[in-house]
């Protein structure tokens, strides 16, 4: 059996967030994301320094700084760097989403409460 990544938590998370999900789940689903956005922000980290000095090591190695940065920029650490980028937005993203349904729901709660 393999571990689940991040972001298979985080793909878990989404899936169940397109569906209509009660303000109670909503708000477990926002802490886990809480959560695992502190592991997403290390990942990131660790993917830019590794990418850093990718392209030290490039600019090093080639004599002109634009070969260099073309050549870091085709290289598995700034595909990384991107793809960890990236999972953070839809991290973000997802959490603003999930606080934006749970004030929806808990409106909608409200409301029905004072409507007769």
């Amino acid at each position: 059996m393999t571990d689940k990544t991040i972001r298979d938590h985080i793909d878990v998370i989404r899936r169940e967030a397109m569906s209509d999900i009660d303000p109670a789940r909503c708000t477990i689903l926002l802490q886990k994301l809480s959560a695992l956005l502190g592991s997403v922000s290390d990942e990131w980290i660790d993917a830019e320094m590794e990418y850093n000095r990718y392209y030290e090591k490039m600019t090093d190695d080639f004599e002109k700084v634009t070969e260099a940065r073309a050549k870091a920029k085709a290289s598995d650490e700034y595909e990384l760097k991107l793809r960890k980028e990236a999972l953070m937005e839809v991290t973000k993203e997802l959490i603003n989403s999930l606080k934006y349904t749970l004030k929806v729901k808990m409106e909608e709660a409200r409301d029905s409460r004072f409507q007769t």
